[in-house]
Order: structure tokens, then sequence, then C-alpha cells
């Protein structure tokens, strides 16, 4: 799973020096800007079904008939929820005027929100055949590289990538279900909707839980695209790229630690393996400011090299990540006061929206709008460790 998400990260930072000098800074900040919207449509339809149905499959890994009602399950209410996203995302087009303006753009890209249905990635998870989907991924990726390189001749032409990118995508989920269908002989058809509500109810803390950091990684890219500009989310964008592959790596450490650390609990060890993140974080801030300069006049030249500070600011949520995410797996979750952990999404979300309309007011730029997201980190790990000392004594 890591190395899926390492494998599309740099896909993308592959092929972004070509994208950022034919596309220009102005049309790739729209894209992302379009992209941030669209994120939002996605995560709804998934709703926080993948972790709960991934459970059940490799719960049931032997057994179709269950296999088949839990897709059934799924694609039922995500087709119910897709209808609704249809609805807002149509609303949206028709009210707001970066949306109205760039339709087709944003049709595009919001084909991608089909994949959610088409594509479960949690079964594959469920079964623990994710090389799967790193095949399919890998293979449409490589697939669309000729028709970008040949198609893309101007800024004019950014609706030809993002339609690039969602055939390919949808082109991929196809296949995906066809191996599910096929090759797994599942039989998937509609349930009925109080079976859909049901479900609904029952993953709802999943996706209140997880909503707020989605909502704030993608709402802050919204607000520097309506109150900055297009060429702002193209230098946050390239800066978020720098940072995303070491924080991506780097978060997935509490997730190969945690089941030892269960088994075996020992105070000491897990104090020195939070003391040794700390140190990995501050090591990876260092990194990014000694790198970053090189790697971004590399990845999209002299122009875009407003985002090596914005890099510096955003490396400081890999050292929250790594700390707030080790508090969290391997002192709040074993003490069962697992509501905290929403209650530090809810904190982190809105310290980040109070600083980034503080930041507005007086400074509006790029910089402070990157730096509330640190700050709201920094907050998230001071939370942590007064819980820690306060309430888990």
């Amino acid at each position: 799973m890591t190395l899926l998400q390492v494998l599309n990260v740099c896909f993308y930072l592959l092929i972004y020096p070509f994208l950022i000098r034919v596309l220009g800074a102005e049309s790739y900040g729209l894209y992302a800007f379009a992209l941030a919207i669209v994120t939002l449509f996605i995560y709804f339809v998934s709703f926080g079904f993948d972790l709960p149905a991934a459970k059940k499959i490799a719960e049931n890994a032997e057994n179709n008939e269950v296999k088949s009602q839990v897709l059934s399950e799924v694609t039922t209410t995500k087709i119910w929820l897709e209808l609704i996203a249809v609805s807002c995302f149509g609303a949206l087009l028709l009210l707001a005027p970066k949306m109205a303006s760039n339709k087709i753009l944003f049709g595009i890209l919001f084909a991608q929100t089909i994949n959610n249905i088409l594509f479960p990635q949690w079964y594959f998870q469920g079964i623990q055949r994710m090389r799967v989907v790193t095949y399919i991924q890998v293979a449409f990726k490589l697939i669309s590289l000729p028709f970008i390189f040949w198609l893309l001749r101007s800024p004019d032409d950014v609706w030809i990538y993002a339609l690039i990118v969602s055939v390919c995508s949808v082109i991929g989920s196809l296949v995906a279900w066809g191996i599910i269908r096929i090759k797994e002989g599942l039989c998937i058809r509609l349930v009925p909707i109080s079976s859909s509500l049901a479900m609904i109810r029952e993953t709802l803390p999943f996706f209140l839980s997880n909503a707020t950091g989605v909502i704030k990684e993608q709402g802050l890219v919204l607000i520097i695209g309506q109150f900055l500009g297009m060429s702002d989310v193209a230098i946050y964008d390239l800066a978020n790229k720098i940072i995303i592959i070491p924080r991506t790596i780097l978060s997935k450490l509490n997730d190969a630690l945690f089941p030892k650390m269960m088994a075996q609990p020992d105070t000491a060890r897990t104090k020195k393996v939070v003391h040794t993140e700390w140190l990995i974080g501050l090591l990876s801030i260092f990194l990014v400011a000694a790198l970053g300069y090189p790697a971004i006049l590399l990845l999209g030249g002299k122009t875009m090299m407003a985002s090596f500070p914005v890099s510096i600011i955003l490396s400081i949520t890999i050292l929250t990540w790594l700390v707030v995410g080790a508090m969290i797996y391997f002192y709040i979750i074993p003490s069962g006061k697992t509501y905290y952990i929403t209650i530090n999404q809810l904190i982190a979300m809105l310290t980040t929206f109070a600083f980034a309309g503080f930041g507005l007011y007086f400074m509006p730029n790029v910089y402070v709008l990157a730096g509330s997201l640190a700050l709201s980190g920094i907050i998230e790990i001071i939370f942590c460790l007064t819980i820690l000392r306060h309430k888990l004594q």
C-alpha cells in the first residue's frame, strides 16, 4: 500500500516538469484547484466504508457469499451517494463563478468519483492482493504517458490533461471491476435502501473522524485559489509534492510498529519510539531545507522557486504526522479513549481555518496560509501531550 502511494506521487513528479512548462502555473493551478473540489466529493462517496468493509472481507476471505453481500451493500450505497454528489456538483457549477467558467474541466475531473464505485481498493486490501491494485494503476499511468506528451501543447490544453487522467482512471476501474466479477466469480447486485442506510449509520463515525483531515487539506487549497489565485495554488501544490513522499513513507512507520507494540507493551520502549520519531521528524525538516531548492529548480524551474520556502513550512507536517500518530497509536488507542482522536482532528481543522482567516486578513500570501497548516499540527502535538499528562496517567 505504501509502494502504491509512493508510485502515484513519483509518477506525477516525473511528468511535473513537462506539465508546468507546457500548461503554465495558472492553468496547472486551476487543475489542482478543481481536483481539490473533486477530492471532497470522492471522499463523500467513499464515506468511510473502506476500512470496515475491508475488515469484513478479511474475516470472510473464503466465503464468496459474504464477500458478494459486502460488495453489493457498499456498491449500492455508493451509487446513492454518487447521485447526491452529482446533484450538489451540478448546483455548484451553476452557482460558483470559477466552476461555471471552467465547467468542462470540472466535469471531466468529476468523472473520477465513479472510480470510487467501480474500483473497490478496499476489497483487494481485504483479500491481501494489493499488488493487483498496484499493477492496474501503474499500467494505466504508463499508458497515459504518450498521450500526455503528444496532445498537450499550450495552457488551453489543461482539459485534455484532465481527460487523459480521468479516462485512464475509469478504464482501470473497469478492469478491476472485471477481475472481481469474472475472475473472483462474485455476484454484485443492488440491495434495499434500508441496508444502505444501516451501513451509513454504522460507518458514520469513521466518516466524521476522517472528514476533518480531508476538509483541512483540500480546504486550504480552495482558500488559496479563491483568495490568492491559481498561480499560488500551483506554488503550494509543488511544495506539497516535495514533502508528500517522505510524509507518506514515514506515516506508515506507526502502522508497522503498532501490532508488536500492542502485543508486547513496554512503557520504556514506547517512550523511546516516540523520542526517535521526534528526531526523524526534525531530520526530515532539515533534509527538505537542504534538498528542496535543487528539487524545485529541477521540477518547476526558476519561475516556481517560491515553492521552496513553502515546502520548508509544510515539512513541519512530517514531524506532526509522526509524533501525533505515535501518541495516538501507542497511548490513546490502548487507553480505549479513542474519542480524543476525533477531538484532536476537529481541533486541527478548526485551528487551520482560524489561522488561515487571520493570515488572509493581515498578510494574504501563500506562505502564511501554508503556515496555518503547520501551526495546526503544532497545536495537535500540544493537545496530545496535554491529554497524555493529565488524562491518561
